[in-house]
């Protein structure tokens, strides 16, 4: 990967007066942590220095308002590996077990909220929810892509009923390797849990 991209990224933000960028990295190979830790000191120091129009958030959770409002809507996690400070934040997540996500069949909603209802952080809203969906271990994407259909994509909107309601809290992130069959997209089904979630908590 040839890294952050800030100057893409500044060019989205700047057209997009509305929208926030959160960027989530973790677990990469000893060996690319190095060029990865280059790159965000080299690619992000406009931000960091504060830009004109946009500007890192400083905060591990901001409200979506006020980080629209102050024009700090990028938004930058990455693990203890890359030994970053601040306005990089510390990626620290609650995520299912990529052993229950789907590769040679799929799991059902009660396996993934039971594995992320294990976790003793899950009460925590300081810690992001993931779910880790559909990995491609021992998969090719072509055979990867026939799993994603609408029935399996539509147990997100119910996972993330189930905890709301065992949690008080919502689901965060979706973690696919590809999508691709049928005629509902994950974005569809992704914008229906936001727009759940956003009328629950408004």
């Amino acid at each position: 990967s040839s890294g952050i991209n800030a100057e893409y990224g500044e060019a989205f933000l700047d057209e997009n007066p509305y929208e926030i960028v959160v960027v989530r990295m973790k677990d990469h190979p000893e060996d690319s942590r190095e060029y990865i830790k280059k790159n965000l000191r080299s690619e992000l120091g406009r931000f960091i220095a504060g830009h004109a129009k946009v500007r890192l958030n400083p905060y591990p959770n901001p409200r979506l308002g006020n980080a629209i409002e102050w024009n700090e809507r990028l938004i930058i996690y990455a693990n203890a590996l890359y030994e970053q400070q601040r306005p990089i934040q510390t990626l620290d997540q609650i995520e299912t077990d990529t052993g229950v996500g789907g590769t040679a069949y799929c799991y059902s909603e009660d396996d993934i909220v039971n594995d992320l209802m294990e976790n003793d952080r899950i009460m925590d809203d300081r810690n992001p929810i993931e779910v880790n969906w559909y990995q491609s271990y021992g998969l090719c994407l072509w055979d990867l892509a026939s799993l994603c259909d609408e029935d399996e994509l539509n147990k997100l909107t119910t996972i993330n009923e189930e905890i709301v309601n065992a949690t008080g809290r919502p689901i965060n992130t979706v973690l696919v390797d590809y999508v691709g069959a049928g005629d509902v997209r994950l974005a569809d089904v992704v914008r229906e849990i936001n727009e759940y979630n956003v009328e629950l908590f408004a």
